[in-house]
């Protein structure tokens, strides 16, 4: 059956790119990681990912879309080697098709395929209807987002941009022009495990609101969120309320607030705050460098409080520096994120980004080792 499935999936590209897809783009980008381990320093571990992303868009009609989107990736090196079962891993798929499989996995190599956009949209007047898999972007925030329930992601998957999709269900009725009402449901193997919730987003004296009512595994949720333009600053706050269903889960809210303002023509900067309460004061699980991604909105940070700055420039049109830094206020531990990007033409990238820990072991950011990626990519 899974053959089958993956057999479909490629023919679906073909037919797509046969037809004359209207729009077709991608990318080939080599990663090359360097992780030197806490405290152990004498060995160091590298390894290479070679990754292609295809995306081809097909409008059908003037009222059907069609939208597959795929990401091939070979990693090889020491990661591969040392991990037990690496390829189980990154092959962990989330929603309820398979969409990935693993093309080659040896000793030190794995081959890794998984479709994350795989949809049709249907688009009536003011009605609109996206049955597959996509990307439900509830999140306001830039950072953090309690609200975004049914594609939860963590800030430090640094590569990957393009974020996972859910297999769902989205129904939307624009009422106005800056207005609409948006239905989506999410099944899942068991109905207990299924998600779904209604939001409603306006815009009301120049500010972005919105309000939300869902339910996820284990959890109702009741939640809201606003951006804003205040002077100077850009605000953004998303707070979710999470009440248990069952007497063995826990109740709680996750909020964010946060601003950012421009320093002038080539310069950007940020910073926010997220309250967790279903964080905790003392020890924290380690963080996962491998596949780096939030589980639930309730996991966004493994401490109660987390605080965020970073800042961005362009220098001579060509280079662009940036830190940002994610950190504990209660055990003074932090993620150091420095950044530099050159621009070599117009579809041609290179960028040198580190990921520096400070915190002890049971610290939520513990010094584990530092690690160093450089990436050249090409998109077409």
């Amino acid at each position: 059956m899974r053959k089958v499935l993956n057999s479909t999936l490629l023919l679906v590209l073909l037919l797509c790119d046969y037809a004359g897809a209207q729009e077709f783009k991608g990318h080939v980008k080599l990663l090359n990681n360097l992780f030197v381990p806490y405290p152990d320093t004498l060995i160091w571990f590298t390894d290479q990912t070679l990754e292609n992303r295809l995306e081809f868009k097909w409008d059908a009609t003037d009222w059907l879309r069609f939208d597959v989107q795929a990401r091939n990736r070979f990693i090889y090196g020491d990661f591969v080697e040392s991990v037990p079962d690496y390829s189980s891993l990154i092959g962990n798929e989330q929603g309820l098709a398979d969409l990935s499989f693993i093309w080659a996995d040896g000793r030190s190599f794995v081959g890794h395929t998984e479709f994350d956009r795989l949809f049709a949209r249907f688009n009536l007047n003011s009605i609109e209807l996206t049955i597959g898999r996509q990307r439900i972007n509830w999140g306001i925030d830039l950072v953090w987002n309690p609200n975004d329930i049914f594609n939860t992601f963590s800030y430090l998957n640094l590569e990957y941009p393009e974020r996972p999709g859910t297999d769902a269900v989205t129904l939307k009725a624009y009422t106005g022009q800056l207005s609409y009402i948006e239905a989506v449901y999410q099944p899942h193997k068991t109905a207990d495990s299924s998600a779904y919730g209604v939001r409603y987003r306006a815009n009301v004296a120049r500010t972005d609101f919105q309000a939300l009512v869902a339910r996820m595994a284990g959890h109702y949720v009741l939640g809201g969120g606003l951006s804003s333009e205040r002077g100077q600053f850009a605000i953004r706050s998303e707070v979710s309320y999470f009440h248990a269903i069952r007497s063995s889960e826990k109740s709680g809210f996750v909020a964010t607030l946060s601003a950012d303002r421009s320093l002038g023509s080539n310069s950007f900067m940020q910073f926010g705050a997220l309250y967790n309460s279903f964080g905790s004061k003392g020890s924290h699980e380690p963080i996962s460098l491998i596949e780096p991604r939030a589980q639930s909105p309730m996991m966004l940070s493994r401490g109660k409080v987390n605080l965020f700055i970073s800042i961005n420039s362009t220098v001579a049109t060509l280079f662009t520096p940036s830190l940002a830094i994610l950190a504990n206020p209660a055990d003074w531990s932090a993620a150091v994120i420095p950044s530099v990007g050159y621009s070599a033409s117009n579809n041609l990238t290179l960028a040198l980004t580190g990921m520096l820990f400070t915190g002890n072991r049971t610290d939520e950011y513990p010094n584990i080792g530092q690690l160093a990626y450089f990436k050249v990519q090409w998109n077409f």
